[in-house]
């Protein structure tokens, strides 16, 4: 188990199988949503020098996830809606929705169009 699903569920096993930059992308929607492991959160700024010079960019491991993505400022708000307005619809519905589940949703139906 590995620190971005620490206490969630279980992340499948390829899910980042060739695609390391999808590790940051959880990580910025669980920190939207008020769900990144705080360890988690020190290790990715610890990184952040490496990822700076991988991507040829400036500022936060977050600033960077944004660009990559062309995400507005705005975006953290957005998520955070969605995520709330997702928990009232799975509670209707009866049952109860992860914050991994969110993030594997959020990003196949956002991000990655095949995921």
């Amino acid at each position: 188990m590995s620190a971005i699903d620490a206490g969630q569920d279980p992340i499948p096993f390829n899910r980042y199988e060739g695609k390391p930059f999808l590790k940051y992308v959880d990580s910025f929607i669980l920190k939207a949503i008020g769900q990144l492991d705080p360890a988690m959160d020190a290790k990715l700024v610890a990184v952040t020098p490496k990822l700076q010079e991988t991507l040829e960019c400036d500022g936060t491991w977050e600033d960077i996830v944004m660009a990559q993505l062309d995400f507005g400022p705005e975006v953290r708000d957005e998520i955070r809606r969605l995520w709330e307005a997702n928990q009232v619809l799975a509670k209707q519905a009866g049952g109860e929705l992860t914050p991994m589940q969110f993030v594997t949703l959020f990003v196949a139906d956002n991000i990655i169009a095949d995921e």
